[in-house]
């Protein structure tokens, strides 16, 4: 397993993660459990509008989360014009998502391995010249549609849409789209525009997921955090609500 530094630890959920950030994580798996219901395409496409809303990380702990139900999971970065995966997660970008689209690499050589159990990556790999084209072609729908021979669930992070539109060329086989937003930053004319974009697509909506949430307990709760009106950075719910700047 591919160690992980002090920093990176904050964010991605580990054994030293807070209570109520797990609960939330595993409220959205729930939600996307029952979204993908008995669809065949068991995947999940996340983006969001602009950038720092906490896309890539919320990828990746929704990707831990299934991977904590005994099924195996695969994140693929797909965001080939910022790729980030690598980064939060330590591992090599020699070989990725562009190397297999391009031929310059087998699948297999793709892929991270048992980062943590059930827990697979492909990371973006190199950057391309053309991830429109590269993304937008006939080989990413048949590499996809081979993963979901391999995996139980595909989690794949692309771009804000703001930057380009790459996650809607996975729309027509995939089960769906969710998009991040992030509290007190995500403005109510760019949640529009992300909607307005993501409508185009073929793939269903699952939902909002938004970050950076402030969060209240209640002291008589039998729940076993005794945090209260702690601002978690990295906490994450499934919500309909959101804020102007």
């Amino acid at each position: 397993m591919q160690g992980f530094d002090t920093v990176t630890r904050q964010f991605i959920l580990n054994e030293n993660t807070p209570f109520v950030i797990n609960e939330a994580y595993s409220k959205i798996r729930t939600n996307l459990i029952a979204a993908l219901g008995t669809d065949p395409y068991k995947s999940i496409v996340i983006t969001s509008q602009c950038r720092e809303e906490g896309k890539t990380t919320t990828a990746i702990n929704v990707a831990l989360m299934f991977s904590r139900l005994g099924k195996r999971v695969l994140l693929i970065d797909a965001d080939l014009r910022r790729s980030g995966v690598h980064d939060m997660l330590r591992l090599k970008n020699h070989f990725g998502l562009s190397t297999v689209l391009t031929g310059e690499s087998d699948v297999y050589s793709g892929i991270c391995f048992e980062v943590r159990k059930n827990f697979h990556v492909m990371p973006a790999g190199p950057r391309a010249a053309n991830p429109s084209d590269l993304l937008g072609s006939a080989v990413t729908e048949r590499l996809v549609r081979l993963l979901y021979d391999y995996y139980d669930y595909l989690v794949i992070d692309t771009p804000p849409l703001c930057i380009a539109n790459d996650s809607l060329l996975f729309g027509s086989f995939t089960g769906g789209t969710a998009l991040v937003l992030r509290e007190n930053r995500t403005t109510h004319s760019e949640l529009k525009a992300a909607l307005s974009t993501i409508s185009l697509s073929k793939a269903k909506f699952f939902g909002v997921i938004k970050t950076y949430c402030s969060a209240k307990y209640d002291k008589s709760s039998d729940y076993k955090s005794s945090m209260d009106d702690t601002d978690l950075s990295d906490d994450a719910e499934v919500t309909g609500e959101f804020k102007d700047k």
